[in-house]
């Protein structure tokens, strides 16, 4: 299984997010088709914690038919993290033990590992100003923060790093068709943030 078409919280941004070509016009109000991620950038090979996490908080990752709830996708997303045991520290990435996973699980493929990397801490600070943001919200928004059965930090953690691995996804891991060139534009020139 890979984590990119299982994990529901990548699909959900990928279905506002992905879809476009080039040199065709784009209009970020109107997202093409969606494309699944892991179509068109081939990640690593499935992660071992995807069914572990599945299983303990009862997500069912053969059902892409409809939305999990935001707290479960949170908790779902956490778990992933920290049984790949790349957090040892609560909201940070140890990018030692990640470097390590990475090399692992892509058998030494050093272009993945590098752009992963670059992907992580680049998210890491967005994942960590997004967090701080969110416990500045008036009314009740810090208070919500404290309340949260799971971090929300692992979800936009997650999202965001997929999001970069797809935009910079390395030249052999590409698969170049019409669709995936569609979905590559469409996320460059629609995202906020977007590199």
């Amino acid at each position: 299984m890979k984590i990119m078409l299982k994990f529901k919280l990548f699909v959900l941004f990928a279905c506002l997010a992905y879809s476009c070509a080039e040199a065709v016009e784009i209009d970020c109000r109107r997202p093409p088709q969606l494309v699944q991620p892991n179509l068109c950038c081939k990640g690593g090979d499935s992660v071992p914690s995807l069914k572990t996490c599945a299983q303990r908080l009862g997500v069912n990752l053969e059902d892409q038919t409809g939305a999990i709830p935001l707290q479960t996708a949170a908790c779902f997303a956490e778990c992933i993290v920290k049984e790949s045991q790349y957090i040892t520290e609560p909201e940070k990435v140890n990018f030692e033990a990640l470097q390590t996973y990475l090399q692992t699980k892509s058998d030494n493929d050093t272009t993945y590992v590098d752009t992963m990397m670059t992907a992580y801490k680049k998210c890491e600070l967005a994942a960590q100003q997004r967090m701080q943001m969110f416990q500045q919200i008036p009314y009740g928004g810090g208070a919500i923060a404290q309340r949260r059965i799971c971090s929300p930090f692992y979800g936009i953690l997650l999202s965001c790093v997929h999001m970069e691995y797809f935009m910079n996804c390395p030249a052999q891991r590409w698969n170049e068709n019409e669709e995936c060139a569609l979905a590559k534009q469409f996320v460059k020139q629609c995202t906020v943030g977007a590199s």
